[in-house]
């Protein structure tokens, strides 16, 4: 059994990478520098891009499975996102294999009001949501079968590109805890050990699914108050402030990743909820590790060891 995971150097490739493994299952990851992917057992790494379909049919070749976790920066989603998952879809076709990908809440809404399910409104309020719904409609056509786990903001990976990494590193040297919302409004988190393990249970039940199987996540659903709470108990006490959005406020004219990040804003400003009730049914328990395991394990992986309550 081998599965292709494209992206293992993020977080949410890596983990999915290392979660397989551990069920005994071969990878193979598509890596264009080689010497950054961490050398595992029963690890095979292909050198090459995702975007060249050479590449992709070497790493593909002899797997069943295919993890699409190629995430480029905001700033190029339109049109290179929607271009490099037309190519890995056509080589997941060619390969006979199925296509696993981290969906997320992006292509939801606009009402909130809700814990989301996988059939609610589609109606994006974002240009993001927008390459997301086509994305996802993409998967749904291909002749390929894949599955799409829809998740919240993700935590506890190898990769920098994240939510929980920014604002963590930003307490370095006592510095204070930073919230991007409202301190009452609950928000979904994704621990991407949980989700990874997810992954593997839904892929090895594959044949149980329709072609194009849609699940959602709950992850932790959090109030900016309990996630600090969470967090101060694991990296020790600190301030908590609000994210100095009036500062990204002033740059956002001048430059384009922060005016994406503005995009998004809204996702902290409404109470954004996953509904799981497809996965519970499927799976009868859902991997799920307590907040406060988690969020002590994942500062350990962005600040010093020293820097982490015992």
């Amino acid at each position: 059994m081998k599965i292709a995971v494209l992206g293992i150097t993020g977080g949410v490739g890596g983990a999915v990478a290392d979660a397989f493994l551990a069920r005994g299952w071969g990878v193979v990851a598509l890596a264009r520098t080689p010497s950054k992917v961490h050398p595992r057992p029963n690890l095979r790494v292909v050198q090459g891009d995702a975007n060249d379909a050479d590449a992709l049919d070497r790493a593909i070749a002899g797997c069943s499975l295919v993890f699409h976790g190629v995430n480029l920066p905001y700033t190029e989603w339109d049109p290179h996102m929607v271009t490099l998952t037309a190519e890995v879809i056509a080589a997941t076709e060619r390969a006979g294999a199925t296509l696993l990908f981290p969906g997320n809440v992006y292509g939801l809404g606009p009402d909130f009001t809700e814990a989301l399910g996988e059939d609610d409104s589609h109606e994006a309020p974002s240009a993001k949501g927008v390459i997301r719904n086509r994305i996802e409609a993409m998967l749904a056509a291909s002749s390929a079968r894949s599955i799409v786990l829809r998740m919240g903001d993700f935590f506890g990976g190898q990769g920098e590109s994240t939510w929980v990494h920014e604002l963590l590193n930003r307490t370095r040297n006592g510095g204070a805890l930073r919230y991007p919302g409202p301190m009452d409004v609950e928000h979904a988190w994704t621990y991407l050990p949980d989700a990874a393990e997810t992954f593997v249970l839904l892929a090895e039940r594959r044949d149980e699914l329709e072609h194009h199987a849609v699940f959602h996540f709950a992850g932790h659903v959090l109030t900016g108050t309990e996630w600090a709470q969470g967090t101060l108990a694991a990296i020790g006490e600190r301030p908590v402030r609000p994210f100095p959005w009036m500062w990204f406020q002033l740059a956002r004219p001048f430059v384009p990743f922060v005016r994406e990040i503005f995009a998004m804003r809204y996702l902290w400003d409404q109470p954004v909820r996953m509904r799981q009730d497809k996965l519970e049914a499927l799976l009868g328990e859902v991997p799920h590790t307590p907040f406060d395991v988690a969020i002590t394990r994942a500062a350990r992986m962005v600040l010093d060891e020293e820097a982490v309550a015992a």
